[in-house]
């Protein structure tokens, strides 16, 4: 959420150096270290820069974890009008979520939010609400939507959604949290990925 104020004309260099430095200290420190001052410093603007644009650091937070969901989630914002369609942007969001889930940057982020004093809680539910539980309420609505148009039945459209997520995932988190090298690693492993878990989702459905 922003704030808007008369005056003159927002400068959008500054938007995009004050996103950049609140998602490198998202992803370098975590959650934490998003603070006004911080990103400001990060971002070499003031302080009065930042207030102008989020009412406090909370909303700065918010607005990185949805900017992030948003892009993850691009190709299934507009609904399908063909199976082909359809398949396509299951495809393209099954590798970006997944190129985003094994990256450097989001494991050392679970990492972080993993240690036992490392991130205050009502922190981790705003990160929960803003990214995971976002892409999976859009998931759900393109689902939803393909299934009016007929592409394809979904009885439950959020149970799918999240069937369909936990397939994408499968258990390279859980090899990273253990130190087991990861079974995706290059694009055309993601890609190979990609395939089976959509073609076996549409089977299903």
């Amino acid at each position: 959420m922003t704030n808007k104020r008369a005056g003159r004309p927002t400068d959008h260099s500054k938007d995009a150096s004050i996103m950049k430095a609140a998602r490198e200290l998202l992803y370098e420190k975590g959650p934490e270290a998003v603070t006004m001052e911080g990103v400001a410093t990060r971002a070499k603007v003031s302080k009065g820069t930042m207030y102008a644009r989020y009412a406090n650091r909370h909303h700065l937070l918010q607005s990185v974890v949805e900017r992030e969901s948003n892009n993850i989630t691009l190709s299934i914002n507009v609904a399908p009008k063909t199976p082909d369609e359809l398949k396509t942007a299951l495809l393209d969001f099954a590798e970006q979520l997944t190129s985003f889930l094994i990256s450097k940057e989001h494991l050392k982020l679970m990492e972080v939010m993993a240690l036992p004093a490392g991130v205050q809680g009502d922190l981790k539910k705003e990160i929960y609400h803003n990214g995971p539980q976002q892409t999976h309420d859009t998931l759900t609505q393109f689902l939803e939507s393909a299934t009016k148009d007929g592409l394809i039945t979904c009885k439950n459209p959020a149970d799918s959604a999240e069937l369909l997520l936990g397939m994408m995932m499968g258990l390279d988190l859980v090899r990273a949290w253990y130190g087991i090298p990861l079974r995706i690693k290059q694009e055309k492993e993601n890609q190979a990925h990609a395939q089976i878990i959509i073609n076996a989702f549409i089977a299903l459905h």
